[in-house]
């Protein structure tokens, strides 16, 4: 310990008492404070660290759809998709006029991609990363009559300023219109932005330990005030609700409306975190404000009309699966995408007048989603 310190303790006591100066009890309580200190200042700057992490990283997510009503066709070479009718766009990170979503940082992303075309031509919808690389495809055949869903999607690394496109190969064609049955859509998981690391200044240390105890009194308060200021912000940041459902339509059989349009209700619930999911209406209700990812899939056998249509509020569609009679088999259609949602918007999904849809214990037609991030 400084001699310059222990004059100055001592000094300082022999100002308030007449007592013997009993030094090793200062050192020992100047030692204490100085670890305190220490420690509060370490999860002091952990928490803000934290903090000023969980809110430099922007809050990213989009969902689009060629829009439209007709086909798009390319037959003298490959064409960039431009998805047109944006239904999410939250951090602004899609170009509209260009089609290209652009990664504003570092981080691991989650990306898919859904294409709807008459079945009696070949399909493609390809994901390009940086114009030459493929990372995902979709890729059909002719099958005869009817039409075709396909989808894909993953997790995929990202470093900032990489570009996403969607592609349309030659001789392929798309189809939607303004219900969004081929859409492209992504959010941010999580940031992989690297921090340096801290360095230990073993000089200013040994200059904190020559401060006085009673400034380091007043500099514990002041840690102390920032860090339960800090942690209780954190604090609210994390007790944003977990919300997460996965149903099934569950029975053992066809679902037919031949009279009207009728609600489906997904009876087998394999997940429900949040209980926002009613399973006696087939109703999921946003318990707050925010991006949620929705996604369905519808399967069928294939000699009748498919449907399975996502309505919020009970009349604005959002997304669609729907398939024309394809001959004898089966077909599977899904779709999906991040969806801006108020407190209290009500989701459903519903099966169109003269179509059918078709699950059994196995689950092969679900609904399901999760809460994001909240706005």
């Amino acid at each position: 310990m400084a001699p310059v310190l222990l004059l100055v303790l001592l000094g300082l006591v022999q100002l308030g008492s007449a007592q013997p100066v009993d030094l090793k009890k200062l050192q020992a309580a100047l030692q204490d404070l100085q670890v305190e200190r220490r420690e509060m200042s370490l999860r002091l700057d952990m928490a803000e660290r934290e903090l000023k992490r969980v809110k430099e990283t922007p809050k990213v997510a989009f969902a689009a759809s060629l829009g439209g009503n007709g086909l798009v066709k390319a037959t003298s070479g490959n064409k960039n998709l431009v998805y047109t009718d944006l239904l999410t766009n939250v951090g602004g990170a899609y170009n509209a006029n260009t089609g290209e979503f652009t990664a504003p940082i570092r981080g691991v992303y989650y990306i898919r991609f859904t294409a709807n075309a008459p079945s009696n031509f070949p399909m493609s919808a390809v994901l390009y990363k940086n114009d030459n690389q493929i990372e995902l495809i979709t890729h059909e055949q002719p099958g005869g009559e009817g039409s075709d869903t396909a989808s894909n999607g993953a997790a995929l690394m990202l470093e900032e300023g990489d570009r996403l496109k969607m592609v349309l190969w030659t001789n392929t064609q798309i189809w939607d219109n303004s219900n969004h049955h081929s859409t492209f859509s992504g959010f941010l998981l999580f940031s992989m932005v690297d921090e340096p690391p801290k360095e230990f200044d073993a000089e200013a240390e040994m200059k904190t330990l020559e401060v006085s105890l009673m400034q380091l009194q007043a500099e514990n308060r002041g840690i102390l005030e920032r860090l339960n200021s800090t942690e209780s912000e954190l604090k609210t940041m994390r007790d944003v609700p977990k919300v997460a459902f996965a149903v099934s339509l569950g029975g053992n059989g066809l679902v037919k409306a031949t009279s009207g349009s009728k609600t489906l209700i997904y009876k087998d619930v394999m997940t429900n975190i949040g209980q926002a999911y009613n399973s006696e209406t087939g109703e999921f209700t946003a318990p707050i404000r925010g991006v949620y990812y929705i996604r369905f899939t519808a399967n069928a056998p294939s000699n009748f009309p498919m449907s399975a249509v996502l309505y919020k509020n009970n009349n604005q569609i959002e997304l669609i699966a729907h398939e024309q009679p394809g001959g004898e088999g089966s077909d599977t259609a899904s779709n999906g995408a991040a969806l801006m949602l108020e407190e209290g918007d009500r989701l459903k999904m519903v099966l169109w007048t003269n179509t059918q849809i078709w699950d059994n214990s196995n689950h092969h037609s679900t609904f399901s989603g999760f809460l994001l991030f909240p706005q």
